[in-house]
């Protein structure tokens, strides 16, 4: 036996173990890739089931490229299904930042609200204005009165 038969056979032995780990990795991932298809289209649909408003937008070329590939591709059946999918996807990814804006719509909602209840206020709530120095009622008011 030559030096040279036992690093053949460590080398051939080498490749068939590469070989084996490529053909098992390759494998893994097809059975990962049939899972992740199932898994998407199956939250894809969940996502689509409750649509009933109707949204116009437009779109850039690169965003509408992004939702033609979807298209393409069968994950779903239109643009308007891809559009759907991609807008919920990006509400859930800032989660943390619709949160936020939550907080300060409802800041915004509350303060309108207040100037609306004083806006409401008639002025009959409020006691009518005396001259200081004669303790009848301001000119304004009398003028009003006389009207």
């Amino acid at each position: 036996m030559t030096e040279e038969e036992p690093r053949r056979t460590r080398l051939a032995e080498g490749l068939e173990t590469i070989v084996d780990e490529a053909e098992a990795a390759v494998k893994s991932a097809l059975r990962r890739s049939d899972t992740i298809g199932e898994n998407l289209k199956e939250t894809i649909q969940g996502a689509l089931s409750s649509r009933k408003n109707v949204v116009m937008v437009r779109l850039n070329e690169a965003s509408l490229q992004r939702v033609d590939d979807l298209v393409e591709s069968g994950v779903v059946k239109s643009r308007s299904e891809a559009s759907a999918f991609l807008i919920g996807e990006g509400i859930k990814a800032r989660a943390d930042i619709f949160a936020r804006i939550g907080e300060k719509i409802d800041t915004i909602r509350a303060a309108r609200q207040e100037l609306r209840d004083l806006m409401d206020e008639t002025p009959s709530d409020e006691p009518a204005a005396e001259s200081e120095e004669t303790g009848q009622p301001a000119a304004d008011e009398e003028s009003d009165r006389q009207k």
